[in-house]
Protein backbone atom coordinates (compact mmCIF):
# COMPACT_ATOMS: atom_id res chain seq x y z
CA UNK A 1 0.00 0.00 0.00
CA UNK A 2 1.15 3.44 -0.95
CA UNK A 3 0.81 6.24 1.44
CA UNK A 4 -0.70 9.31 -0.85
CA UNK A 5 -0.85 12.64 1.08
CA UNK A 6 -4.30 14.68 -0.71
CA UNK A 7 -4.52 18.44 0.98
CA UNK A 8 -6.69 20.76 0.77
CA UNK A 9 -4.98 24.47 1.16
CA UNK A 10 -6.54 27.71 2.35
CA UNK A 11 -5.26 31.55 2.86
CA UNK A 12 -8.28 31.93 5.28
CA UNK A 13 -10.97 32.81 2.71
CA UNK A 14 -10.06 31.18 -0.27
CA UNK A 15 -9.23 27.31 -1.18
CA UNK A 16 -6.75 26.60 -3.78
CA UNK A 17 -8.11 23.79 -6.10
CA UNK A 18 -6.34 22.35 -9.23
CA UNK A 19 -6.50 20.06 -12.20
CA UNK A 20 -4.67 17.54 -13.88
CA UNK A 21 -4.48 17.12 -17.67
CA UNK A 22 -6.25 13.61 -17.07
CA UNK A 23 -9.00 15.24 -15.34
CA UNK A 24 -12.37 15.61 -17.08
CA UNK A 25 -13.22 19.15 -18.09
CA UNK A 26 -13.62 21.70 -15.68
CA UNK A 27 -12.55 19.43 -12.92
CA UNK A 28 -10.22 20.47 -10.41
CA UNK A 29 -9.31 18.88 -6.91
CA UNK A 30 -7.27 19.28 -3.57
CA UNK A 31 -3.44 18.62 -4.25
CA UNK A 32 -2.15 15.09 -3.94
CA UNK A 33 1.18 13.43 -3.65
CA UNK A 34 3.04 10.23 -2.73
CA UNK A 35 5.22 10.36 0.32
CA UNK A 36 8.61 9.70 0.11
CA UNK A 37 10.74 7.08 1.75
CA UNK A 38 11.53 8.35 5.55
CA UNK A 39 9.03 11.39 4.86
CA UNK A 40 6.89 12.17 7.65
CA UNK A 41 3.26 13.00 6.61
CA UNK A 42 3.45 16.87 7.37
CA UNK A 43 6.75 16.71 5.58
CA UNK A 44 4.99 15.52 2.70
CA UNK A 45 2.18 17.48 2.77
CA UNK A 46 4.83 20.95 2.61
CA UNK A 47 7.03 19.53 -0.16
CA UNK A 48 3.88 18.45 -2.41
CA UNK A 49 2.42 22.34 -2.05
CA UNK A 50 5.24 23.79 -2.75
CA UNK A 51 6.53 21.45 -5.71
CA UNK A 52 3.31 21.82 -7.19
CA UNK A 53 2.22 25.47 -6.42
CA UNK A 54 4.94 26.57 -4.84
CA UNK A 55 3.59 27.95 -1.53
CA UNK A 56 4.98 27.37 1.81
CA UNK A 57 2.85 26.00 4.05
CA UNK A 58 1.90 27.97 7.50
CA UNK A 59 0.02 25.16 9.65
CA UNK A 60 -1.84 21.59 8.61
CA UNK A 61 -3.98 19.35 10.24
CA UNK A 62 -5.40 16.24 9.28
CA UNK A 63 -8.72 15.11 8.54
CA UNK A 64 -9.46 11.85 7.54
CA UNK A 65 -8.03 8.92 5.19
CA UNK A 66 -9.63 6.79 2.37
CA UNK A 67 -8.72 3.54 0.70
CA UNK A 68 -8.03 4.17 -2.77
CA UNK A 69 -7.44 1.84 -5.79
CA UNK A 70 -5.92 3.77 -8.17
CA UNK A 71 -2.80 3.44 -9.15
CA UNK A 72 -2.00 0.42 -6.98
CA UNK A 73 -3.63 0.59 -4.08
CA UNK A 74 -3.18 3.63 -2.20
CA UNK A 75 -3.82 5.07 1.17
CA UNK A 76 -5.29 8.40 0.94
CA UNK A 77 -4.29 10.59 3.87
CA UNK A 78 -6.66 14.19 4.02
CA UNK A 79 -5.05 17.11 5.10
CA UNK A 80 -6.32 20.62 5.42
CA UNK A 81 -3.11 23.49 4.96
CA UNK A 82 -3.07 27.22 5.85
CA UNK A 83 -0.97 29.29 3.82
CA UNK A 84 -0.48 33.27 4.53
CA UNK A 85 -3.09 35.41 2.52
CA UNK A 86 -0.09 37.85 1.57
CA UNK A 87 2.33 34.94 0.12
CA UNK A 88 -0.82 33.02 -1.27
CA UNK A 89 0.54 33.87 -5.11
CA UNK A 90 0.18 30.15 -7.36
CA UNK A 91 3.37 28.85 -9.23
CA UNK A 92 1.86 26.09 -11.30
CA UNK A 93 4.59 23.34 -11.71
CA UNK A 94 3.46 22.36 -15.41
CA UNK A 95 5.19 19.23 -15.06
CA UNK A 96 2.30 17.90 -12.61
CA UNK A 97 -0.66 20.38 -12.83
CA UNK A 98 -2.50 21.97 -15.91
CA UNK A 99 -3.95 24.77 -13.82
CA UNK A 100 -4.65 25.90 -10.03
CA UNK A 101 -6.57 28.46 -8.86
CA UNK A 102 -8.07 30.12 -5.55
CA UNK A 103 -12.07 29.94 -5.18
CA UNK A 104 -14.02 32.05 -3.37
CA UNK A 105 -16.80 30.35 -0.79
CA UNK A 106 -19.48 31.43 -3.49
CA UNK A 107 -17.64 29.86 -6.18
CA UNK A 108 -17.12 26.08 -4.28
CA UNK A 109 -20.96 26.80 -2.97
CA UNK A 110 -21.91 26.69 -6.29
CA UNK A 111 -20.13 23.83 -7.62
CA UNK A 112 -21.40 22.26 -5.05
CA UNK A 113 -24.68 22.62 -6.17
CA UNK A 114 -23.83 21.39 -9.71
CA UNK A 115 -23.93 17.28 -10.89
CA UNK A 116 -20.38 16.49 -10.76
CA UNK A 117 -19.54 16.59 -14.59
CA UNK A 118 -18.12 18.79 -17.48
CA UNK A 119 -20.76 21.35 -18.33
CA UNK A 120 -19.57 23.77 -21.35
CA UNK A 121 -20.48 27.32 -20.92
CA UNK A 122 -21.72 29.61 -23.56
CA UNK A 123 -17.97 30.85 -24.29
CA UNK A 124 -16.97 27.59 -24.30
CA UNK A 125 -14.89 26.93 -21.30
CA UNK A 126 -16.14 24.61 -18.56
CA UNK A 127 -18.28 25.26 -15.27
CA UNK A 128 -16.16 24.33 -12.25
CA UNK A 129 -17.26 20.97 -10.50
CA UNK A 130 -15.68 19.04 -7.84
CA UNK A 131 -14.88 15.44 -7.07
CA UNK A 132 -17.65 13.20 -6.26
CA UNK A 133 -19.12 13.00 -2.83
CA UNK A 134 -17.36 9.26 -2.15
CA UNK A 135 -14.05 11.18 -2.45
CA UNK A 136 -11.93 12.34 -0.37
CA UNK A 137 -11.20 15.69 -1.80
CA UNK A 138 -15.22 16.29 -1.38
CA UNK A 139 -14.95 15.92 1.95
CA UNK A 140 -12.17 18.00 2.42
CA UNK A 141 -13.72 20.46 0.53
CA UNK A 142 -17.00 20.02 2.43
CA UNK A 143 -15.21 21.09 5.76
CA UNK A 144 -13.29 24.01 4.25
CA UNK A 145 -16.88 25.06 3.17
CA UNK A 146 -18.25 24.24 6.90
CA UNK A 147 -15.03 26.15 8.42
CA UNK A 148 -16.05 29.44 6.70
CA UNK A 149 -19.49 28.80 7.60
CA UNK A 150 -18.23 29.43 11.50
CA UNK A 151 -15.49 31.99 10.61
CA UNK A 152 -16.59 35.55 11.92
CA UNK A 153 -17.00 37.55 9.04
Amino acid sequence: MSPVVITLVSDGSRCLLARQASFPKGMYSALAGFCDVGETLEETVRREVAEEVGLEVESLWYSASQHWPFPNSSLMIACHAMVQPQQSKISVNKLELEAAGWFSLEEIMEALGREPKPLKQEDGSFSLWLPPKWAIAHQLIQEWVKLQASSPA
